[in-house]
């Protein structure tokens, strides 16, 4: 019984990044219906949730479940498959793992001031926790790249992540080559990149041990 609860625990964990999928979405739609003239060709998301956003309370709910449950993904994965597949994956894992708590908890607490780039020491460390946070992503994804393509059956998603990590590095090129009015284009592709990829793991994990608990009956 105890086996059972543990399994079915593990596989509502599983979605829970699929769920947070959903809920960043819901954020930006939220934000972007609630924030009057707010452009997405040329803003940042970020503006969604700056504390002088007029889309602030409704976009900063969705954005708190979103990295509730993206943590708890995250974490679920590292635990489940730490000492399974091969250590790489648990090294991406782990280092995934810290990217999103620092997203979380870096861009609850040091949200923009104001719409763009105020300067202020709130916008300085909202800066600093992106640096963090795109080191420790781009990290994650050449790990979960080597790792999966060092497995037999999991190649395919060693193809999914990187494709992930050229949507990424196009992004970046893309933010040094396009004007400013097409930065909230840019910013997309490389924040819906890593959000995707996430959803997709969370699927990954979910057929996972779905199959796994098959075979154990």
């Amino acid at each position: 019984m105890n086996n059972n609860l543990n399994n079915n625990l593990i596989k509502i964990i599983s979605l829970f990044g699929l769920i947070g999928l959903i809920f960043y979405f819901l954020h930006v739609i939220t934000g972007e219906i609630f924030y009057p003239n707010y452009n997405p060709l040329t803003q940042a998301i970020s503006d969604l949730t700056a504390l002088s956003s007029p889309s602030r309370n409704i976009a900063l709910l969705f954005s708190l479940f979103y990295g509730i449950f993206t943590v708890l993904f995250s974490f679920g994965f590292f635990i489940y498959y730490k000492g399974k597949i091969n250590r790489i994956i648990t090294s991406a894992s782990f280092v995934f793992t810290i990217m999103t708590i620092i997203s979380f908890i870096g861009y609850t607490f040091f949200p923009l001031s104001e719409s763009g780039y105020a300067g202020s020491f709130q916008d300085q460390m909202h800066i600093v926790v992106t640096v963090f946070v795109v080191i420790f992503t781009i990290t994650a994804i050449i790990l979960f790249i080597i790792g999966f393509f060092k497995t037999k059956k999991y190649k395919y998603f060693g193809i999914i992540s990187l494709a992930t990590l050229i949507l990424l590095f196009t992004g970046a090129m893309l933010m040094n080559i396009l004007p400013n009015e097409y930065f909230g284009i840019v910013e997309r592709i490389n924040v819906y990149s890593i959000v995707v990829f996430t959803g997709l793991l969370s699927l990954w994990m979910y057929k996972y041990v779905q199959k796994i608990n098959t075979q154990i009956q």
